[in-house]
C-alpha cells in the first residue's frame, strides 16, 4: 500500500497479493514478532468498554466482529457476522478458512489490507486480528490507543485481558484458550478503516457512535 501525500487527506493505492504470497500463507511473516507491542498509527481507537458494556442491548446485539470494526449500531438485532453486510450467505463450518474469513472482511471494508504485528498501519487505519476455532468458532481483536488489545466475546463484556486474565500485548502469543472456546488456529493481522466500508453503510444506516 502506497501513499500519495500530495492529496488529501491522502489516496490509497492498494495492491491485491496472490494468496500464496500473502501474509496468512507466509507463515515466518505472519507468526514473525520482534517488538512487545504492535506500533500505532495514531488512529487506534480509544479503550472505552463502558461504551459497549453499560447497555444491555448494545452489549447483546454486538460480538466480536462488531467491536473490531469500532461498530455500535443502535438499532442492530443481531449479531454482525463477516460477509453479511456485502451480500455473502452464511459461513459453514467446513468453510472456517483464515482465506474465507479474509475474503468476506476485505468486501465489508474494502479499504481493509494485511500487515504483520512488527508494522504500524497508515493513518487512518487501525490493526486488528483473527484466530480460528476450527470447525466451531472464529474471533476477532482490536488494538487501541494504550497499545493494549481487546476484545468482545458474543454478546459478553468488553475485555482487555486473555484467557489466563493477562493484559493483551499481542494477541497472536496470548492465552486463546478459554473455557468453551480454543482459538488456537492464528490467522492474520490487518489494518482497517471501517469508516471507508461502503458496504456496512448500507445495511447499518446508523450513525457510529463516537
Amino acid at each position: 500500500m502506497n501513499i500519495n501525500k500530495n492529496e488529501a487527506p491522502y489516496i490509497l493505492i492498494i495492491k491485491e497479493i496472490g494468496w500464496k504470497k500473502d501474509l496468512i500463507k507466509d507463515e515466518k511473516a505472519r507468526l514473525f514478532s520482534s517488538k512487545e507491542f504492535s506500533p500505532l498509527s495514531g488512529s487506534e481507537l480509544e479503550y472505552n468498554p463502558e461504551k459497549w458494556n453499560k447497555i444491555l442491548k448494545i452489549k447483546n446485539a454486538h460480538n466480536c466482529y462488531s467491536y473490531a470494526l469500532g461498530k455500535i449500531v443502535p438499532s442492530l438485532k443481531s449479531k454482525a457476522q463477516p460477509g453479511y453486510a456485502s451480500g455473502f450467505k452464511h459461513i459453514s463450518r467446513n468453510n472456517f478458512e483464515c482465506h474465507e474469513f479474509y475474503k468476506r472482511l476485505k468486501k465489508d471494508v474494502p479499504a481493509t489490507y494485511l500487515e504483520n504485528f512488527d508494522n504500524a498501519c497508515v493513518p487512518g487505519f487501525y490493526k486488528i486480528f483473527l484466530a480460528l476455532d476450527p470447525m466451531n468458532d472464529y474471533h476477532w481483536w482490536q488494538q487501541n490507543s494504550n497499545k493494549f488489545w481487546s476484545h468482545k466475546p458474543g454478546s459478553t463484556s468488553v475485555v482487555d485481558v486473555d484467557a489466563s486474565g493477562k493484559k493483551i500485548k499481542n494477541p497472536l502469543l496470548s492465552d486463546r484458550k478459554f473455557k468453551t472456546r480454543n482459538y488456537y488456529k492464528p490467522c492474520f493481522f490487518a489494518c482497517i478503516n471501517s469508516d471507508l466500508s461502503r458496504s456496512l453503510d448500507k445495511i447499518y444506516n446508523d450513525r457510529i457512535n463516537k
